[in-house]
């Protein structure tokens, strides 16, 4: 696999990934100085390149006085950073190259992903990665984005796995 634009002097290369005997596409893990791991994954035969993030605090990390707020951050990061300030620049990029976009909160982690058609990818890539380094939490988007989650949080009140979660929650965190 070829490290296009990776400088070696920026990573650190890790151990091989375990992948089963079938498995045709190249993989590679790496230590970037920042801290964070990277799989990175050759597929020849894809058309899109795709991207997640897994960040290591989720719904069970919330403050009492500040649930949902894991969530809430899920939501902001969407709409827009210093860079790419457009509240809809990033599902409207990715709507005109063949992308899409989710995000999703567990108790102990939320996870950011897309995917694109190759060709457009770094594009993509500098948008998403952006959203990390200096989102903008904008006064419109936190207003509209708490109704969001509320009115999410609302609707899950009778799920009883949505409940399940909330008391092994509490179990969790006494105080």
């Amino acid at each position: 696999m070829s490290d296009n634009n990776i400088n070696n002097d920026s990573y650190l290369a890790l151990d091989d990934v375990v992948k089963g005997k079938s498995d045709w596409r190249q993989y590679r893990s790496l230590l970037l100085p920042n801290g964070i791991t990277c799989v990175v994954v050759n597929d020849k035969e894809s058309k899109t390149t795709a991207m997640a993030v897994t960040v290591g605090v989720g719904a069970s990390f919330d403050p009492k006085e500040l649930s949902g707020l894991a969530h809430f951050t899920e939501h902001m990061c969407f709409l827009g950073s210093e860079a790419y300030p457009g509240e809809n620049e990033y599902k409207q990029y990715l709507s005109r190259h063949g992308g899409r976009s989710n995000a999703s909160t567990s108790m102990s982690h939320t996870t950011y992903h897309f995917e694109i058609v190759a060709k457009h990818a770094d594009h993509a890539v500098d948008i998403f990665s952006n959203f990390f380094v200096s989102p903008l939490f904008t006064q419109d988007g936190t207003s509209r984005e708490l109704n969001a989650v509320d009115s999410e949080n609302s609707k899950n009140l009778t799920n009883d796995g949505r409940r399940r979660l909330q008391i092994l929650k509490a179990l969790a965190d006494p105080l």
